[in-house]
């Protein structure tokens, strides 16, 4: 597999133009220093919108490596069923875990919430430290596992804003992850054409008043099965279900 890296859309060239892409000192460190690729060598461009061309590399500088986007791919690795995962901020490990495996399941958009029993307190300027090294984590993931569009990771909320920013009205499948819910996750009826919102909690799961505001927003209380998971096993566990039930499994 050619190694895949991130570029600026390639649709806003003129007529013509040659198709070059400058990277930047990250990306071109990753592939001149890292993978030792030289100029000429084939990769694949993907600009995170859904365009994915055949590319080689035009100048191997470990600083600003350029690269030249050939003829396009025809390629779907999205999944018809859209889940945004709302994922209470865990420990910087799983956190990072659920972010990376999150992307690789197809997830359509990640929503850090920040829960009355999250472990980590974190202040404005750490957050947004830990969001960009996530940003990196999604970019990362999709040049792995193949994806093109690269899922939409939102600045992290505090739970009730993000719940009170939720609309309401409109056609959503609407799931909190609960050990105690009444429903197990297999026996739901999941429509591909609604976009799903899944809640799972961090460390410690949510509290009874953030479980009766989900509840009060529309969200069911579903439990995966008679076990106990992890905040990093659960909602990945949720998505892979998902994903069999409507998804693209």
């Amino acid at each position: 597999m050619r190694p895949r890296v991130l570029v600026a859309a390639a649709q806003a060239d003129a007529a013509g133009e040659p198709m070059i892409r400058t990277l930047d000192a990250r990306q071109s460190h990753h592939l001149v220093r890292v993978l030792r690729l030289a100029a000429g060598a084939p990769v694949e461009g993907f600009d995170g919108k859904g365009a994915r061309f055949d590319a080689r590399i035009e100048r191997a500088d470990p600083k600003a490596c350029a690269i030249r986007l050939l003829a396009p791919i025809a390629a779907c690795t999205e999944s018809p069923l859209a889940i945004t995962l709302a994922q209470g901020i865990s420990a910087a490990e799983r956190m990072d875990w659920t972010v990376e495996k999150a992307v690789e399941l197809g997830a359509h958009a990640i929503q850090p919430i920040v829960c009355a029993r999250t472990q980590v307190r974190l202040d404005a300027q750490r957050l947004q430290r830990r969001h960009e090294h996530w940003a990196r984590i999604v970019e990362a993931a999709c040049m792995q596992c193949g994806r093109d569009h690269l899922p939409e990771l939102g600045v992290p909320l505090a739970f009730e804003r993000w719940l009170a920013a939720t609309d309401r009205r409109a056609a959503r499948t609407r799931i909190v992850l609960d050990p105690r819910g009444a429903v197990r996750l297999a026996a739901l009826r999941v429509d591909a054409a609604q976009p799903v919102d899944l809640l799972v909690g961090p460390e410690g799961g949510f509290d009874a008043t953030e479980l009766e505001a989900a509840r009060a927003a529309g969200f069911q209380a579903v439990r995966l099965g008679p076990r106990v998971l992890r905040t990093e096993t659960a909602g990945l566990a949720a998505i892979a279900a998902l994903q069999a039930i409507a998804g693209d499994f």
